[in-house]
Formats: C-alpha cells, sequence, structure tokens
C-alpha cells in the first residue's frame, strides 16, 4: 500500500481505550489509557498526548479514523462525536472501522480463520469471523450477538471447517464454554490480543471507505443490539444498540 496521509485514529470500544497517529502504515506513536473512570475524561487528553509525542498537530492530519463498534455504548458515541468535531474543523474524512475487525488485524497471515469475541454483558459476547491469509482481515461473517454456548450453531452455517484462532474479551471471560465447543485444535489468544489498537485501526482506515465532513451526519456507531444504557426521549438509541457504561 503506497498510501501515506497522515491518519489520527482514535478507539474507546473497551474500557481500556487507545489512540494513534501513523503516517500510512508506519506508526508515529499510540497511547493506551484506562477509561474505566469515563471516557469523555480521558480520550481528548490521550488525543493531546498522541499528537505531541509524533510530533504532528491536529492541522497536519489527512485521515480520521475511528472503531464504531460493537462495543461500550458510551465509549463508542464519545469517539465519534469527537471525530466528528475534528473532522468539521478541519474538513478531512473520516474511516470507520469495526472493533472486531481490528482484533483480528493483529494476526495477518494466520493459516486458520481469526474469531474475535468481544464481552457484551448479559452473558453474550459480539463476534465476527475473518480471513487474514493474505494480510488483511477480509470478513467471512459480519458482526453479531449471541450467547457463548450457541457459537457452535453459528460455525455450522459459515463456510469454515477445522481450527480457528480466538480473541477478545467475550473469549478471555468465557473461555471454559467455548473450549468446549470450538473446533479441535483451536488456539487462544492471551490477554494481550483482547483489546482493539488504535494503529492497527488507523492502518485498516486507509483501505476503507470514508465519509467526507460534509455527511458526517450519516456516520452512527456500529450497534448490534439495544444498549442497557438508555438515553431519554428523543435521543434515545434505535433499534440496534451496545454494550452501556
Amino acid at each position: 500500500m503506497n498510501d501515506e496521509r497522515l491518519v489520527l485514529a482514535l478507539d474507546a470500544s473497551h474500557q481500556m481505550g487507545s489512540v494513534a497517529v501513523c503516517r500510512g502504515e508506519k506508526g508515529l506513536g499510540e497511547i493506551l489509557f484506562d477509561a474505566s473512570d469515563t471516557h469523555s475524561a480521558t480520550l481528548l487528553p490521550g488525543v493531546d498526548a498522541c499528537l505531541a509525542s509524533a510530533k504532528v498537530t491536529l492541522s497536519d492530519v489527512e485521515l480520521l479514523a475511528v472503531v464504531y463498534g460493537p462495543g461500550s455504548f458510551t465509549g463508542l458515541r464519545i469517539a465519534l462525536a469527537t471525530v466528528k468535531a475534528f473532522a468539521a474543523v478541519r474538513r478531512i474524512p473520516v474511516a470507520p472501522v469495526e472493533s472486531c475487525a481490528v482484533l483480528a488485524a493483529a494476526f495477518p497471515y494466520a493459516a486458520h480463520p481469526v474469531f474475535p469475541l468481544i464481552d457484551a454483558r448479559r452473558g453474550e459476547v459480539y463476534g465476527a469471523l475473518y480471513d487474514t491469509l493474505g494480510g488483511s482481515p477480509r470478513e467471512i461473517a459480519p458482526p453479531f450477538s449471541a450467547k457463548p454456548e450457541t457459537l457452535a450453531t453459528f460455525l455450522e452455517a459459515w463456510p469454515v471447517r477445522g481450527p480457528l484462532i480466538l480473541c477478545g474479551t467475550g473469549m478471555l471471560r468465557h473461555r471454559a464454554v467455548l473450549e468446549s465447543i470450538m473446533p479441535s485444535g483451536s488456539l487462544f489468544a492471551g490477554e494481550r490480543w483482547a483489546v482493539p489498537s488504535a494503529s492497527l485501526c488507523a492502518m485498516l482506515a486507509l483501505a476503507r471507505p470514508s465519509v467526507g465532513y460534509e455527511e458526517l451526519f450519516a456516520l452512527e456507531p456500529l450497534y448490534i443490539r439495544p444498549p442497557d444504557a438508555r438515553l431519554p426521549g428523543a435521543a434515545r438509541a434505535g433499534s440496534r444498540g451496545g454494550v452501556g457504561r
């Protein structure tokens, strides 16, 4: 890929968030932060610190990337509101990237399909299935939500056979169940690969369709089910939702 745009990427889909600045596929800086307090209190300081570390300013950024779901209801909305504000000021596009795709991107050229699972609470997981044999994630099955014990039925409907690579917070939480129903030989990644990386989001964004600043109203979080958190009145989310926090 010969795309050398300067990308600022934000991820607030999990309790652990991240911000990254990349020049094409070259990482210039990445900041990880604990958002267990609130994403609103930690995301902007993370952006400032990452830009300073990379020795660039917001005026240098040519493309904004954001993990837009599924994940934390509150975190997704804050991250999207932040990149929309940046895009409106700078008049630059925003590329939304799925959280499961970012997790799968940590396993390029894998011989087995990658099966990211995110803890969705309520005893459920968000998931999707990807082929990364060519380097970047290629979607086999789109994002969904399900009870972990039903995932074997999901797999029967998809064009995959044999071992899988599992990762994500949902895998960590429900590993005991998953080990009993996943195909023989499946691999379970450790905690290091459980949370999306903003730097991987930035690199995936270079090949993703982007939304122009004049069309930002159409950019919404990718919700898979109604949220735990409820907003009052007309501001309430529609029929698809995320993990409330």
